[in-house]
């Protein structure tokens, strides 16, 4: 099968794609994964991708096109899109590349619940382990939270601050929400709502993939 993942920043897209993937047994593309490797490695474009993502904007649709298209002619046989197409110039490409999708699951969650998750959100600069305040806590030592792992005060990344969040939210009903229409025109959008528990959410999202 080939798969493609919508839902706003934040709201789980990437998790539901991993839980899709290990039963199916179906590769996942995280255009995330690509970007931060190239960040990573200190390339020209992750460079530039590190500077545009701190500001919650979108990289342009020929630099994002031309990572998925190198990607995809090393994938032999179905995958799972996530974090591509982010906007209908994307998806036009993505047909144009002649990649008939099955599926695209919407993972939908209500923007204030988006601004609370990642408000919570915390990681350790020196290890790089991530928290949650509420769902996966660091260590509290009398009001200061530091890394279970090793010990180190953890910080709050420059995009999971309430502002930056917001910003990437009204990017995302501007330039990629459109993209349930493109898809709904096609028969092929279904839409998930984000429940409480993971566990919940990936078991309607199962059920979506398979037509359920």
């Amino acid at each position: 099968m080939k798969i493609i993942f919508l839902g706003a920043p934040g709201a789980g897209k990437g998790t539901q794609a991993a839980a899709v993937s290990r039963e199916l047994g179906i590769p996942t593309i995280s255009t995330g994964n690509l970007i931060r490797e190239a960040i990573a490695n200190g390339t020209p474009v992750g460079l530039m991708a590190k500077d545009i993502i701190a500001k919650g904007q979108l990289l342009s649709d020929d630099v994002v096109v031309g990572i998925v298209r190198e990607k995809l002619k090393t994938v032999q046989s179905g995958y799972i899109l996530d974090g591509f197409p982010r906007t209908v110039a994307q998806a036009e490409a993505l047909e144009k590349m002649g990649e008939d999708v099955d599926t695209v699951i919407n993972i939908y969650v209500p923007d204030e619940v988006i601004v609370k998750r990642s408000a919570g959100r915390r990681f350790c600069p020196k290890c790089g382990a991530t928290y949650h305040v509420q769902y996966n806590p660091p260590r509290n030592d009398n009001g200061t939270l530091l890394c279970a792992e090793c010990g180190s005060k953890v910080a709050v990344r420059d995009d999971d601050k309430e502002d930056v969040v917001r910003h990437r939210l009204e990017v995302y009903h501007e330039q990629t929400q459109p993209l349930e229409v493109f898809y709904e025109k096609r028969g092929k959008l279904r839409t998930v709502i984000g429940q409480e528990e993971v566990a919940d959410t990936t078991a309607l999202t199962l059920k979506a993939v398979k037509g359920n």
